[in-house]
């Protein structure tokens, strides 16, 4: 499925230069990331999120010029085709995480962002990542590409509003993603938050629980992606369910 500049913008409130960058380019060659893939943008929640998340960072004051540079794209594509080696079993993740580290240690410009990354990513120390990232650890496969940050300018103080911007939103995207592979999931023993709450009242209340205060905090930014993603979420939540009964 095609996704327009429009569509991004109409539906998740998409700044309309984010929004065009990302339609408009080309998918990196050699990337397993976008293996086979003919565009850049898709609706999958791998893909759906990169526009969304730089447009959250937009809206907390990092530069759209800095956003929108080779620098951050292609240190996004890069942290990208490390983590699908991941993926697709064919690196462990710690030496996923060492990669991402060499990949950007030398050219980060926020060294606090770094090296608490490293730390909470190696269990080293408990900081802003770990108090913000998700309770659930199938939710936690994609840290790495917290890495990419590492490639933008921003004060110090905007530290901690990444970090809950991000942890919000691949919450959501993850969680679409989990309800439509409970059952494969299931049979294969891949990572599924919704297997890992147990499916217990219990368990579903407390992935309904996340999925509020993410929306919560997305909403303070952008209403209109706050909206949007809780629309698609009772979308994928009412199928999941239509298929386990």
């Amino acid at each position: 499925m095609f996704i327009s500049s429009s569509f991004l913008e109409i539906n998740y409130g998409v700044d309309a230069k984010i929004a065009r960058f990302f339609v408009d380019r080309e998918p990196p060659a050699d990337n397993l990331y976008w293996h086979e893939k003919l565009l850049y943008l898709r609706p999958a929640p791998g893909y759906l999120f990169i526009p969304l998340i730089v447009d959250l960072l937009f809206r907390l004051g990092i530069d759209r010029e800095q956003l929108l540079s080779e620098e951050f794209a292609v240190t996004m594509e890069q942290v990208g085709h490390i983590s699908a080696l991941e993926e697709t079993k064919q690196i462990s993740n710690d030496e996923a995480i060492k990669k991402c580290s060499e990949l950007v240690k030398n050219t980060c410009k926020s060294e606090e962002w770094y090296n608490n990354l490293v730390k909470y990513l190696n269990h080293k120390e408990d900081n802003i990542f770990t108090f913000l990232s998700a309770p659930f650890k199938a939710l936690q496969r994609g840290d790495v590409f917290l890495f990419a940050v590492c490639a933008l300018q921003f004060p110090a103080k905007l530290c901690a509003k990444i970090a809950e911007q991000w942890f919000a939103l691949i919450s959501i995207l993850l969680l679409m993603d989990d309800a439509e592979d409970i059952k494969a999931d299931k049979e294969t023993g891949e990572e599924n938050v919704f297997l890992e709450s147990g499916l217990t009242a219990d368990g579903i209340k407390k992935v309904e629980e996340l999925v509020s205060r993410s929306l919560k905090k997305i909403g303070t930014l952008s209403p209109a992606m706050a909206l949007q993603l809780k629309k698609k979420y009772n979308e994928h939540i009412e199928k999941s369910l239509f298929l386990l009964n």
